[in-house]
């Protein structure tokens, strides 16, 4: 029997046994699925991330309203989230763009998010969507360093690929915004969580080692920031100071790895040299001319090849936008409309930031970064050390330099959980005082 139909056959099982004892498990696989962008069509051309999303959103629907859990539609944030979703399918319709895939993305998304919103209380907090951001940084690492030893370079070949249709993966960049973002949710979770996580700690290695191997400098800049904010913030912290402590112990290690990392990839793993010469200058030239430039100061202009790229690609972004008729500026050209248009020649903006607001519009602009606002105000008022609400900001550092991972699935499952999140804080309980908190801290 060949091994793609035993894995078939075996997945099946496995997936409806799960389905009625451990709907659980099935949560774990579609977020899993949707942190690691895993998608493929099924025999008989079946999706498989929509159909596993549909089916696990009725399995638990009744479950949902019987838990006694404040509803998904109960708050705000909620409707905000909806609202923007809303918004950007009428613009897009009104551009001609909305068609039954687009429709089909915006209903998944939000399903998606009440899916993570449900999970959260289901078991009092992100666990279940840490545990799928540490899967899917996992296999995003596996499938870089199964490109690097079998291929010796990019484009990126996923090892799933062996058992589905295949293509090439262009977008290595992604591979560092995943791993990035699930380093900075787990250190987020290590700093404010109130039990002991020491597995969470030698985690996060490898999600520093998936940046670095993605070449991805959005996601190594954004996640050095974010790392030094958390780190400063813990610090100077009195419960969280010696978890920062260690963490400073892990930067050591990862400081190790970026240094010895080239020369053992380039022995064990057999990147091709020219690579190597590629990998060197993405991650060292490149951000030295891109310093040296904004100092006034001597450069090799032939290093900036890529940056200066991104560069012009913006500003002819943010021309077109300036040269739209004002209700375009104000509404937008509709969701995928830049594209859509061939404004940059086959590509995207490459600023996600700018893209929102040319596809969105100043009125979809504000929608969005409205909801932000609104989460990080909760998150404040409520004192929370929220991992969501740290990964979205991630996200948003990203952006700057790349497309539409505001929008991704990704980010709407973080969303759904940040969501839950400020809803049970905002939940009248008994909470440990601030002084049984260290104590537990310092007893691990």
């Amino acid at each position: 029997m060949p091994i793609k139909l035993i894995i078939i056959i075996g997945g099946g099982i496995f997936f409806l046994y799960a389905l009625f004892r451990k709907p659980d498990l099935i949560a774990l696989l579609l977020f899993t699925l949707v942190v690691a962008d895993i998608n493929f069509d099924l025999p008989g051309g079946i999706p498989l991330r929509t159909t596993i999303t549909i089916i696990l959103f009725l399995r638990i629907f009744g479950e949902q309203y019987s838990s006694g859990y404040p509803g998904f539609f109960s708050n705000g944030l909620t409707w905000h989230l909806i609202f923007f979703v809303a918004y950007i399918s009428l613009v897009s319709m009104m551009n001609g763009l909305l068609n039954m895939a687009l429709m089909k993305e915006f209903l998944l998304c939000c399903i998606s998010a009440s899916l993570a919103y449900y999970y959260y209380f289901k078991n009092n907090g992100h666990t279940l969507l840490k545990n799928a951001m540490i899967l899917g940084g996992l296999i995003c690492l596996a499938d870089l360093a199964y490109t690097y030893a079998i291929y010796g370079g990019f484009p990126v070949v996923r090892i799933y690929y062996a058992f589905t249709p295949r293509f090439e993966y262009n977008n290595h960049n992604f591979f560092g915004y995943i791993c990035g973002t699930s380093f900075v949710f787990l250190l987020s979770d290590y700093l404010s969580s109130r039990t002991s996580n020491k597995y969470t700690l030698w985690l996060m290695p490898p999600m520093f080692l998936g940046v670095l191997l993605s070449t991805s400098r959005g996601a190594l800049v954004a996640m050095i920031i974010m790392t030094v904010l958390l780190l400063g913030k813990g610090l100077a912290s009195r419960a969280k100071g010696k978890r920062a402590t260690r963490i400073l112990s892990i930067t050591v290690v990862c400081i190790v790895l970026a240094i010895f990392i080239l020369p053992i990839a380039t022995n064990v793993l057999g990147i091709k040299s020219e690579f190597l010469e590629t990998l060197t200058t993405r991650l060292v030239d490149e951000p030295l001319a891109m310093i040296n430039k904004m100092m006034g100061n001597s450069y090799k202009t032939e290093s900036m090849e890529t940056v200066e790229w991104r560069e012009e690609a913006s500003s002819l972004a943010y021309n077109y936008y300036m040269n739209l008729p004002s209700d375009n500026q104000a509404m937008g050209i509709g969701y995928g409309g830049f594209l859509d248009r061939n404004i940059g020649n086959g590509f995207d903006a490459h600023n996600g930031i700018l893209l929102l607001l040319i596809e969105t519009g100043f009125i979809g602009f504000i929608i969005y970064f409205t909801m932000i606002v609104s989460f990080w105000s909760k998150v404040r008022s409520l004192k929370l050390s929220s991992p969501a609400f740290n990964a979205i900001v991630f996200i948003i550092l990203y952006v700057t330099s790349h497309n539409k991972e505001i929008t991704s699935f990704f980010a709407f499952l973080i969303m759904g959980s940040l969501i839950a999140e400020i809803k049970y804080a905002s939940e009248p309980r008994e909470e440990l005082a601030e002084e049984e908190q260290v104590a537990a801290l310092a007893n691990e």
